[in-house]
C-alpha cells in the first residue's frame, strides 16, 4: 500500500513538473493550408517614409481585411481579400491630408491565387472596380507580400531556409530584386497558442525607371530589411508580423540633371484578429 501511495505521489509530482515545463523544442512543418469556405480577419498598418532631396513625405495606410479561401485544387488556393476598412493619409511637412484611395478601396474584394509556399499570382478585382488602375499600385504590393515565404517542409528550431531572386516589377519599369533568409528562432506561446517565431532578413536591389509628380527618373540602388513573424502550426497561418526595409537610391531625371539621393523606409505590422 505504501508503495502504491509513493507511486501515486511520484506521478503527481511528475505531472506538475510537466505542466510547469516550458514548451519543448520540436520540428515544425512550415506550409500554408487553407480550407475552402473559411475566412479570417487581419489588421495591417503600413508606413512609408520618403526623403527625396529636400522633400520628405510620409504615407500611412491602416486597414482591416477579411481573407477567404474560395477553393483549392492541385496545391493551389483561390483566395479573396475584402478591404473592410481602409484609412490612407499623406503627410508633407506639417500638413496631413486624407488620400481618397482609402474610400475607394473600402468594400472592394480582390481575388488572387496562392500555394503552400505563399507564392501569390493572378491578382485582380473580384468584381467591378473603376479605380483599379490607380488602386493596384497600393494593393498589389500588399497582397504579393502578404504571405512570408515558407519552405513547405519540416524545420527544427534553429533551422534556416532562403528565397533568392524574388523579382517584382512595376508598370513604370522599376524592378526590385530581393534575397530573403529565414531562421526558426524559437517556439513560444502567443495568446495561449504555440507559435514558431521566425526571423527574416532581406537584401534588395532596385533598378529601372519610375514616374513621379515631378517627372520620370532612372533609378539605381538597394537596401536591407529585417523583421519577424509568428507562425501558428495548428492553423497553418501567420498570426503576427512586423518588419522594416530601408532603401537608398539615386534617382536621375530622364530629362537630364543631377541625381537626387532618395531614401525610402517601409514599415509593416500585421495581426490576426481573434
Amino acid at each position: 500500500m505504501k508503495r502504491a501511495t509513493r507511486l501515486i505521489h511520484a506521478c503527481a509530482i511528475l505531472a506538475l513538473a510537466v505542466a510547469a515545463a516550458p514548451v519543448a523544442a520540436e520540428d515544425i512543418t512550415f506550409a500554408y493550408k487553407f480550407e475552402p469556405g473559411t475566412s479570417e480577419r487581419h489588421r495591417a498598418k503600413l508606413n512609408q517614409e520618403v526623403t527625396m532631396g529636400p522633400m520628405a513625405v510620409s504615407n500611412i495606410a491602416d486597414m482591416e481585411v477579411t481573407v477567404k479561401c474560395v477553393s483549392g485544387k492541385d496545391g493551389k488556393y483561390a483566395m479573396e481579400m475584402t478591404f473592410d476598412k481602409v484609412d490612407v493619409s499623406m503627410t508633407m511637412g506639417s500638413n496631413t491630408s486624407a488620400n481618397p484611395m482609402g474610400a475607394q478601396l473600402t468594400g472592394q474584394t480582390i481575388a488572387f491565387t496562392t500555394d503552400a509556399n505563399g507564392e501569390v499570382s493572378d491578382i485582380k478585382p473580384a468584381g467591378s472596380f473603376d479605380a483599379w488602375s490607380s488602386a493596384r499600385q497600393l494593393v498589389e504590393p500588399i497582397i504579393e507580400s502578404w504571405y512570408p515565404h515558407l519552405p513547405n517542409k519540416t524545420v527544427p528550431v534553429g533551422g534556416e531556409w532562403k528565397k533568392e531572386g524574388d523579382k517584382k516589377g512595376s508598370d513604370s519599369g522599376m524592378e526590385t530584386d530581393v534575397d530573403a533568409s529565414f531562421k526558426f528562432r524559437e517556439l513560444k506561446k502567443d495568446k495561449g497558442h504555440d507559435v514558431a517565431v521566425v526571423e527574416q532578413t532581406m537584401n534588395a536591389k532596385v533598378s529601372g525607371k519610375t514616374e513621379t509628380p515631378m517627372g520620370n527618373y532612372n533609378v539605381a540602388g538597394g537596401g536591407k530589411g529585417k523583421g519577424d513573424f509568428h507562425f501558428d502550426p495548428s492553423k497553418s497561418r501567420v498570426v503576427r508580423l512586423k518588419g522594416q526595409i530601408d532603401l537608398n537610391m539615386d534617382m536621375t531625371p530622364e530629362a537630364g540633371g543631377d541625381a537626387l539621393q532618395t531614401v525610402i523606409t517601409n514599415h509593416v505590422e500585421r495581426q490576426l484578429l481573434e
